[in-house]
């Protein structure tokens, strides 16, 4: 099913309603007054974008094995320094 918008003409109120293609509706849901549905973003979901080769998550586990790349690097700088005590 898909997610539509919609838009009070009243309070101008945007909210969204998940149903059937075959319903609509025709009340606000805050003032009562009728509503219109309006155009929301859209989703590409085609294979040859980059989003759909890519699997969810990646962006994340990408920057987590930055950092501990760049801590153990750290680590092994520091544990060659000397250090001077006064």
């Amino acid at each position: 099913m898909p997610t539509y918008t919609y838009q009070c003409g009243e309070c101008e109120l945007i909210f969204e309603k998940f149903h059937l293609m075959s319903e609509t509706v025709e009340k606000c849901e805050k003032c009562g007054s009728s509503v219109k549905r309006i155009l929301s973003k859209s989703f590409n979901t085609k294979k040859d974008n980059n989003f759909g080769q890519k699997k969810p998550g990646t962006v994340v586990h990408q920057y987590i094995k930055d950092v501990k790349k760049e801590l153990k690097d750290e680590k092994q700088k520091l544990s060659t320094q000397e250090y001077k005590t006064k």
